[in-house]
């Protein structure tokens, strides 16, 4: 009652608690106005990205600021949690994983690989078709550069499993199982009606037409460089593919 006494019925609306909300300077807010529009990024990577340039802003504050000027939409729900374990193997090479997407933006097909453990890109290409050939092409480009792996995980696809038994009722190899044999390739299959097994995959093609969306951006070539060395990625805390790929490889 003695806040209604002393202010009346203003006295009686809910105060906001704990230490006042820190303005961010205008040369702040373009920067990371900048980041959110060239490249796409949330408040999370935004806030990684002026750490590493010396400023310190909170994800908070970022998402807020990105809010207001209907950069992002507010996250009213929490995430669900999720209903699968994440795995990563421990060192570079030890597998790939590689799958197609339509592109977008060439309307064409485009298959990549991308190394478990870094997150990096080892290979990628355009392509009018979803062959067996081209899927060799590109990992036999990506060994050269990077090394052979130890294995390659695929889905169930006619590129890259034989699905249709012979008149005995068997499941003979194709060629792409074939010459992953002859190359001491171990050849992982993911579990079928579960994308998450290759989920990593997934997500690059996601993120690539997302981000690519921005314009800022002129080829894959450009986009896949930036990827690789220049977006922070949040499950190798916030480093760069090649920052991990060089600490764990020397090279």
């Amino acid at each position: 009652m003695r806040e209604y006494q002393e202010w009346g019925w203003d006295g009686l609306k809910d105060h906001k608690t704990g230490r006042p909300e820190t303005s961010l300077g205008k040369n702040a807010a373009i920067i990371i106005f900048d980041l959110r529009k060239r490249f796409g990024y949330g408040a999370c990577r935004i806030e990684e990205v002026l750490k590493k340039s010396g400023f310190t802003i909170s994800h908070r504050q970022i998402e807020k600021l990105l809010v207001r000027n209907n950069l992002v939409l507010p996250n009213v729900k929490k995430q669900k949690p999720r209903k699968w374990v994440r795995y990563e193997l421990p060192n570079p090479n030890d597998l790939w994983h590689t799958d197609w997407s339509f592109d977008p933006f060439t309307n064409e097909n485009l298959s990549v690989y991308i190394d478990d453990r870094t997150r990096l890109i080892t290979a990628y290409g355009i392509y009018k078709s979803t062959t067996i050939e081209n899927s060799l092409a590109l990992l036999k480009a990506g060994i050269l550069e990077y090394g052979k792996p130890k294995g390659v995980m695929t889905d169930h696809g006619p590129t890259y499993y034989n699905n249709t038994p012979d008149r005995n009722g068997l499941l003979q190899l194709n060629t792409y199982q074939v010459s992953l044999q002859a190359m001491g390739v171990k050849h992982c299959l993911a579990r079928v009606n579960r994308p998450q097994t290759n989920g990593k995959v997934e997500r690059f093609f996601l993120t690539y037409k997302t981000e690519y969306l921005t314009g800022t951006f002129t080829t894959l070539k450009d986009y896949i460089d930036h990827y690789n060395n220049v977006r922070p990625h949040m499950s190798l805390g916030y480093k760069t593919p090649r920052e991990v790929w060089k600490e764990l490889t020397g090279r």
